[in-house]
Order: structure tokens, then C-alpha cells, then sequence
């Protein structure tokens, strides 16, 4: 494995012909990088070792499977590879030198040069949370931009080119590649006309139509194009620096390339925008209900999507760099000491808490309000799993609040239809991303008290941000049975799991019983019916007033009742903080901070003690995050961050974010599981307590 080191700088890019800015970006280094992260199936990334070469670097899907995606460029007649670099052309294909990365909230950017020109390879995968933008967001597309620009007086000539092909589609060369153009849109489509609906390979889709193109730009750059055998591909574009156009339907094996000609390249500078996208209008299977992307509320066919978002790249650009600024300045202004450490996590998290969430409306009936239907990923792929809505909450609470209820809706209607038997709260809505089929049998993964209380929490939540209550009234019939499950089984939780379920499950947990408290707290709220609080205080005065979730010197809570010396992180301690429920008093969450700073090791504070008891010799980024904010220890929060931050940047990973990793050993630092999750929402706990909701 090679390790590199960042750089620290702040790059100048040339984004467009003739506009120069300064963007501030992160140059944290990272375990991969996003490149093309918009959804559960277009999910493309870059490990960050392979990066001191960029020119040689390879993507792949967030599983690993490696991807084609060769970005080529063509300096004077000499050809340079400056991304994906295709094997079997070293006497015809130079690869460009290696000058820096960085990152944003929404790009990642490579710079490279060559023979006297400088390249900016910018990877841009649009957020826009705002309900007004729903369709806009929904749009399953990332940009590629490719600028070049000269230095001084200098000018050569160049040639840019980019492809893909096959690996992305997950099907073996078994869907139909045809070119097409519209209006000033030119795009390659890959679809299967047998595909089996709602079907996955080793978590890539095997049905929808995967999108490769561009349209014309203000430079008005003539664009050539073909698909066809590598060899024969490759080898037009480094012989003339165009594509002969040859096929414009062809075997789904081929390589597809888009290819430009810049003409003669100035300090000014040209680029061309590329678009790279997965289009499923058979999005999800809903209870047997085919639901499409709420875009196609707005573009109902996939040229109209495709030559939109292409169309739409300016204003798109502009919007991100505000974004971006907004992110970094928001999330490093919570603290001068590490503040800088915590905005590059922040940063990190954006895309991938955003993309394992698709927006959408019944094929049917376009004119519906919109769900949101959100993939487990990296590890058995369920649908809209409770606690791991619950689990990256915070990004929302900062970028809109209603990300997290459109998440709990379709949960909502499907029990509020009684199909569900259980008095519980159920787990998930599918065992496995897209086909939520509900569990009529019952036989969900079992997290009653846990995922009953985040319900309560979550709607609470959302009632309060947003001055909404509908939700409260439409699925009012459902609290009261929920509430009662709290009261009845609430202090003294069965054997059961807490979220975290790579620990097995034990009763008499201390955290389940304060959730379920808190759960009974927010459930107050939403009916009316004090008596629930009443029956949370209770429960608080039980277990810490009473001592009963104590040690017997009162240092710490337990892990169970009536274990001295184990412990566990306490993540419910955020819902009680930031929605003000005061279901346990300042004192407690003071004593808890201490203890953890008392347990905390060199690489960071583990999930649960002490290791003797569980085995337990690792982190999770996320809970540890959530309750670092909660508490109110500037110096626990130093550490949780600073841990975190060098987990994240250490060298010795290569996968997206992950959120799991070893704190001590041999082993300290080394990712363990849990990568490329929307969990890394609840990173921006800390500014979510502090800041609220962003206006922007």
C-alpha cells in the first residue's frame, strides 16, 4: 500500500474559459475520495493511496469494483493520460504529472500538468436540499470538468477526451449502447430491454440506463465521438486527437468516448463539462408499487433529464461554490483550536450522507408529494432502517429537516395500514434496497425500545425545526399504542439490541432505558398527554437519581444495570440536549464526560468498555460525534474530533468515510466496517447543537 501526504493549499481553478476564482478547499487527505456519489447506485470513488499518481489511478464502485473511466489529454500532438490511464499504451501515452488534490462539500479536485499546461479535473456531485429544489436534487447525475489553461503567453494545442463503459451497468456487456443527440445535448445510453426490474449484483443495479454525455458550452467546442473496441478507440484519439463517429450503436461491450477539440489553449482557459449518470424510472418497489424519481415530475424522460442537468451546469457551479463556502465556514467556525479539523470532516460527509437517499413520487401519479426511500449500505442493505435514519439526523437539522420525516413516511403509511402486527415500532421497510416489501409476518430485525423511541424523537424533532405538525395529525392513531409499549417496557428493557447489533443482545441496558425515557419525553409533545413525560421522569429519577444505571461510586452509567464496570457511548444524550427535553439533568451528561475523557485511548474513545467485557476495541466516528456535542465537554469534544480527524486522514485506509475502526493495538487506527453509509450525517452534530437550521 503507498501512502502519500496531502498537500496544504489553496487552489486557483479555471472552471470556465474565461472566469478565474479562488475556490478554499480542504486538503485533508482522505481514504477515497468521491468522484461521481448521487446515489446508492452511482457511487463512484477513488482510494486516496492511489493518488501521488492520479494519472494512473483507477475508480471504483463503493464496493471496489473497478470501474472505466479513463479522462485523456492530448498536448501538442502528445498524449497524456490524467486519469484512469487505459494498460497496454506506454509507448503512445504519457501520463501526466501528479500537482495536488482537494476537496469541497460537492467537489473533489485534481490538478495535474503537462508539457506547459495545466489541467483542473473537477468531480461535482450536486446537493440541493431545499424543498424547492426536491426535483432538481433528484436529478441522478454527477459533472465531470475538465479545464486546461496555459501559463504566461504560452499556448499549445489540446485535445480532451473521456469514456466509459460496460462495468458501470453491472449487467456484462448485456445492454444495448446507442448515441443519441437532443438539441445540443450528445449522449451515450446503455439500457437492457430484458432487465429484471428491482435486481442487484453484488450491490450495483442491474437494471436502469446508465448516461454518458455532454452539451455544447458558451467555447462552443466541436464534439467528436464513438463507441467501439478500447484498442480501436484509444488508438484514433492518440493517432488524430479526435473519434471517427464510426457507430453509433453498438455492442454493449464497446467503450463509449466523447472527445473535444479546444483548439489553441491560452492562460484564459477552456474546459468542457461532462455529465455521468443512472436513470431508473423504475426507482423503487414499494408494497408492490412501482416508485419513479420526483425529477420526473419535472422531466419525465431521460433526454429532458440528461440535457437539463447539462444545461443547468452554470448555475449549478455557482451554487455549489456558495454551498461549499456556507459548509466550510459554518462547521470550522464552531471552534478556533479545531474547528479547521472538524469543517474537513463535515466536508467529507456531505456527499455520501446524501446519496444513499432518492427522492420519489408513484410511477403512477406524478403529482404526488414526495418520499424518500434510503439504502443501508455496507451491510445488509435494507430499506429505510429506523436507526440509521436516525443515525445521520444532524446533517438535516443544519440543510432542512424534512430529509429526515420523508424517510420515516413510507415506514408511516405501512403501519398506519395495520399490515405491521407488532406494538413496536418497526426496523426497516425491506431486507434489502429496492424492493420495500414491509414485513407482514412481523420477523424484522428486533430494536423495539430503540427504534419506538427514535420515532418519537424524530417526528418530535421535526414538529419543533419546522412548526409542521401534519405529521403528528395524519399518523396520530399509531402514538398512543407506541407510548404505552415505552411505559410498559421501558425501564427495564428485554434482551434486545441497541443499533449498534455487531454487539449481541443483552436486558437491563442503561442507554435503552434512557432512550426510551426521552422517547416517552418527545411522545409528551406530540399527543398532549403529559402523563408520558411523567412516566420519563420517573424512569430518570430510577436510574440516575436512584442509581440504578450507576456504578456504585456513581462515576459512570452502566452498560446494564448492575454491572460496575462496564460502559457504553450514550448517543441518546444529543436528542435530550438539542430538543431541550430535560429528561436527565446537566449533572449527568457532566459525569459521563468525565469518564469518557478517563477511557478515551491515543486513537480514539470506543463504543463500549472496558474491552475485558466485549471485546470491544473500536470506534464508531458517528455515536461518538453525536455525543461529544450532546454532553458539553469542550475538552471530550477536542478529542473526539481530533481522533476522528486523524482516523480519517491517517494513510492507511482506502475506502469511503467509514465510520468503524480500531482505537488501540497493533491495529489502532486500521477501518474495520461501515463505509460509505449516510451515517456520516450525524458528523455534523456539533454544529447542528450550535447553529440549528443554516439560512442560505
Amino acid at each position: 500500500m503507498r501512502v502519500w501526504r496531502g498537500w496544504d493549499f489553496v487552489v486557483t481553478l479555471l472552471l470556465g474559459s474565461s472566469s478565474r476564482k479562488a475556490v478554499a478547499t480542504s486538503t485533508a487527505l482522505l481514504p477515497s475520495y468521491p468522484l461521481a456519489v448521487k446515489s446508492p447506485y452511482l457511487s463512484t470513488w477513488v482510494p486516496g493511496d492511489q493518488l501521488s499518481d492520479i494519472a494512473t489511478a483507477g475508480p471504483q464502485f463503493w464496493t471496489d469494483e473497478e470501474l472505466t473511466w479513463p479522462i485523456l489529454a492530448r498536448v501538442d500532438g502528445t498524449t497524456y493520460a490524467l486519469f484512469g490511464s487505459p494498460s497496454g499504451f506506454t509507448s503512445d501515452l504519457q501520463a501526466a504529472k501528479t500537482e495536488n488534490v482537494s476537496y469541497s462539500s460537492l467537489h473533489t479536485y485534481f490538478k495535474l500538468s503537462a508539457k506547459g499546461v495545466n489541467f483542473t479535473l473537477d468531480f461535482f456531485s450536486p446537493v440541493y436540499p431545499k424543498a424547492e429544489d426536491y426535483a432538481l436534487h433528484s436529478l441522478p447525475y454527477s459533472y465531470l470538468t475538465v479545464n486546461a489553461t496555459t501559463t504566461g503567453s504560452d499556448i499549445r494545442e489540446v485535445q480532451v477526451f473521456s469514456a466509459i463503459d460496460y462495468t458501470w451497468t453491472a449487467q456484462d456487456g448485456a445492454a444495448d449502447l446507442n448515441f443519441t443527440t437532443t438539441g445540443n445535448t450528445s449522449f451515450f445510453w446503455w439500457h437492457n430491454p430484458k432487465e429484471i426490474p428491482f435486481t442487484e449484483s453484488s450491490d450495483q443495479a442491474t437494471w436502469g440506463s446508465v448516461l454518458f454525455g455532454t452539451g455544447s458550452t458558451s467555447d462552443s467546442y466541436e464534439i467528436s465521438h464513438d463507441c467501439n473496441t478500447p484498442n480501436s478507440v484509444y488508438s484514433s484519439f492518440l493517432s488524430t486527437g479526435t473519434l471517427s463517429a464510426s457507430n453509433s450503436s453498438c455492442s454493449g461491450t464497446y467503450l463509449a468516448a466523447l472527445s473535444t477539440d479546444f483548439g489553441r489553449v491560452t492562460s484564459n482557459g477552456s474546459s468542457i463539462t461532462f455529465a455521468v449518470g443512472f436513470e431508473r424510472p423504475q426507482l423503487v418497489n414499494y408494497l408492490n408499487q412501482t416508485q419513479t424519481g420526483f425529477h420526473r415530475t419535472k422531466w419525465p424522460n431521460i433526454p429532458e433529464a440528461i440535457s437539463y442537468f447539462l444545461s443547468y451546469y452554470s448555475q449549478a457551479l455557482s451554487r455549489s461554490r456558495t454551498f461549499d463556502a456556507m459548509v466550510r465556514s459554518n462547521t470550522e467556525s464552531v471552534s478556533s483550536e479545531w474547528g479547521s479539523q472538524y469543517a474537513d470532516i463535515c466536508e467529507a460527509s456531505v456527499r455520501q450522507a446524501f446519496a444513499p437517499v432518492e427522492l420519489a413520487v408513484p410511477a403512477d401519479d406524478l403529482s404526488a408529494a414526495p418520499s424518500a426511500f434510503l439504502k443501508e449500505i455496507s451491510s445488509n442493505g435494507n430499506m429505510n432502517t429506523i436507526d440509521v435514519i436516525f443515525q445521520s439526523w444532524p446533517i438535516f437539522i443544519n440543510l432542512n429537516p424534512e430529509w429526515f420525516i420523508l424517510q420515516l413516511k413510507p415506514l408511516l403509511e405501512y403501519m398506519k395500514s395495520g399490515r405491521w402486527p407488532k406494538a413496536w415500532v418497526i426496523h426497516d421497510m425491506g431486507l434489502h434496497y429496492p424492493n420495500a416489501t414491509g414485513h407482514d409476518d412481523g420477523e424484522a430485525e428486533q430494536m423495539p425500545l430503540f427504534e419506538t423511541s427514535s420515532m418519537f424523537i424524530l417526528m418530535y424533532a421535526y414538529q419543533k425545526l419546522s412548526g409542521n405538525d401534519s405529521y403528528t395529525t395524519k399518523y396520530s392513531d399509531l402514538l398512543p399504542g407506541w407510548a404505552q409499549y415505552l411505559a410498559d417496557n421501558g425501564l427495564y428493557p428485554s434482551k434486545q439490541l441497541i443499533s449498534v447489533d455487531a454487539i449481541a443482545a443483552t436486558p437491563n441496558q442503561t442507554a435503552l432505558a434512557m432512550q426510551s425515557a426521552m422517547g416517552l419525553k418527545a411522545a409528551a409533545l406530540l399527543t398532549g398527554n403529559d402523563s408520558y413525560s411523567d412516566i420519563a421522569d420517573d424512569f430518570a429519577k430510577t436510574i440516575y437519581d436512584d442509581g440504578l444505571g450507576l456504578n456504585d461510586n456513581k462515576s459512570h452509567f452502566t452498560y446494564n444495570y448492575g454491572d460496575n464496570d462496564n460502559w457504553n457511548v450514550i448517543f441518546a444524550s444529543f436528542s435530550d440536549v438539542f430538543l431541550n427535553l430535560t429528561t436527565f439533568p446537566q449533572n449527568a451528561w457532566d459525569l459521563q464526560a468525565r469518564w469518557y475523557l478517563s477511557e478515551i485511548q491515543e486513537a480514539g474513545l470506543a463504543f463500549a468498555g472496558p474491552v475485558s467485557d466485549r471485546g470491544v476495541d473500536w470506534a464508531l466516528t458517528d455515536w461518538n460525534i453525536m455525543t461529544a456535542a450532546a454532553l458539553g465537554s469542550e475538552d471530550l469534544t477536542r478529542e473526539i474530533v481530533n481522533t476522528t480527524h486523524a482516523f480519517l486522514t491517517n494513510g492507511i485506509n482506502e475506502i469511503p468515510f467509514g465510520t468503524k475502526y480500531y482505537v488501540s493495538g497493533s491495529d489502532a487506527g486500521v477501518w474495520i466496517a461501515n463505509k460509505a453509509r449516510s451515517t456520516v450525517g450525524t458528523h455534523f452534530s456539533i454544529a447542528a447543537l450550535q447553529q440549528g437550521l443554516w439560512t442560505y
